[in-house]
Formats: C-alpha cells, structure tokens, sequence
C-alpha cells in the first residue's frame, strides 16, 4: 500500500478557527468585566474629570484623572460641510500638572494609561460680547430643533424691554452669526469683532463651543485582534487544498482512489494525469 497527501496545513485551519473564536470570547468577558466608558461634553479652555459613566463593568476601576480642553476647532470643506473638528487636550496629574498634550479628531484617539480619549461630538454654549464700557456679557445659545440638526440661537434684548430685540442664529464656528428682528426678518450677518447695536453698542468677541469627548478603556481589545487576526489566517489557510491519494496492489491488479476537499475538477485532472 501506498499512501499520498498534499496540503496537510490546510486540515488545521478548523482548528485555529476554534481557537481565535475562543480568543474573542474571552477578551469580551474580560472587557466587560474592566471596561468602562463614559461621555464628557466639555467648553473650550475648561476643566474635566470622568464622572459622566454610561457602562462600566463590575470589576472595573475608574480612573480618577483629569483633563483640560485647551482648544476646539472645525475645519469645512468648500461646500461649507464639516471636513473634521479637532480638540487640543492635556492630561493633567494630580497636582494639576501636564502629563501629556495631544490634539485629538475623529479615529485618532489620545491613548494614556491604556485609557482612550476619543473625539465624538460638539456643540455650541454661548457667544460672548463686549459693551462700550469694557464689560464681558454672554448669552447663552439653545438647540430647539432636534439633536441631528446643529443649529442654535439666542435673543439679545433692549434694555427697555424683554419683548424688544434681535436673535441671533448661527450653525457653525467659521466666526458670523445671522442677525433676525423679532419678526423673523433678516438682518445681515455679524462677524467677529464687529459691533451691533441693540439698546447699546456691542462687539462680537468669541463665539463659546464646547467638545464631546468619550473616555473609555477595554483591556479585552488585544485579546479581541488577536482572535480577529487567527480567523482572517485560518480563512486564508482554508482556501489551501487538501487532497489525498492510495494506491492499492492486489494480486496483478493496482487500485487507486483519492479525496479532496475542494476544487473537485482541479482534484480530477491531477488524478488522471497521476494515473497516466
């Protein structure tokens, strides 16, 4: 009798499909189990601390660092649609001291401490003014409209009366707002450092954003890639062809049979050209 085989390695891709499966299944036990993650909608040149806990395991610990927004920005295409928003952070220790700086945006994350600083959203608060006399006012901005559509506004009195003034509409950071009287006509446009007159003079100084920062960590997700890695080999390995052949001598006669498992046709021509 003789035996013949070829493409053995693809007989174990099963097998490292197991245990990448295995390897998948634990690092999610292990992440929900330490993981957490937790929102922080943060103004610009403002303090944060991670208390804002959406899910957390029941073996997790969370950190008690704190941060600062030291910046925000958008950057817009030419059609005037956000190309990407940008936020400068630091990572400060206990003494408030800063351990680390690093301008973060979408998909690239600040990594410390094996906790991730991921930049999710953003938002308007206010805009600030400047009076004939030097004093700072700020009014605050208000989103009725659904939380898809960002715009905001604001109504900016007469010191005669509450009923008597402008609002102000603006949807974006590019540095203007739109100016509409109290019967939803249209003004113009203010831009920064331009002044308005309402009841007094006021300078348009800053407009006030404020950053949406998710903080998480998952000490499950090396363990997780790890598993993702093993499938996407075995996958390729399963493509490798396993194929089997005997030959078989009885008295005068010789018997030869063979498998595979796959590519059935290929299998077939190799055969009758190994009879041959």
């Amino acid at each position: 009798m003789v035996y013949c085989y070829k493409g053995l390695i693809g007989r174990i891709a099963p097998i490292i499909v197991h245990f990448s499966m295995i390897l998948i299944l634990v690092g999610t036990i292990i992440g929900s189990l330490f993981g957490f993650k937790a929102q922080e909608i943060v103004p610009k040149t403002e303090m944060f601390h991670i208390q804002n806990i959406l899910t957390n395991g029941p073996l997790s610990l969370i950190s008690q660092t704190s941060g600062r927004v030291n910046d925000f920005w958008i950057t817009y295409t030419k059609t005037k649609t956000i190309s990407q928003f940008y936020s400068d952070i630091s990572i400060l220790d206990s003494q408030g001291n800063e351990n680390v700086r690093q301008t973060i945006y979408v998909n690239s994350p600040l990594i410390h401490n094996d906790i991730y600083y991921y930049q999710t959203d953003w938002s308007l608060i206010g805009l600030r003014f400047e009076n004939s006399v030097k004093e700072i006012i700020e009014y605050p901005l208000i989103n009725i409209f659904e939380n898809q559509n960002k715009i905001w506004l604001s109504w900016v009195s007469s010191f005669n009366t509450l009923n008597e003034g402008i609002v102000l509409i603006i949807d974006n950071l590019e540095g203007y707002c739109s100016i509409y009287n109290s019967k939803g006509e249209f003004l113009g446009n203010l831009e920064l450092n331009e002044r308005i007159q309402v009841s007094q003079s006021l300078t348009f100084l800053e407009i006030i954003s404020s950053t949406g920062l998710q903080i998480k960590t998952d000490p499950g997700i090396p363990i997780i890639y790890s598993g993702f890695f093993f499938l996407m080999i075995s996958t390729i390995i399963s493509y490798i062809t396993y194929s089997q052949v005997w030959m078989i001598r009885k008295d005068e006669q010789i018997l030869i049979g063979g498998t595979t498992n796959r590519d059935i046709f290929e299998f077939e021509l190799e055969f009758l050209k190994f009879i041959k």
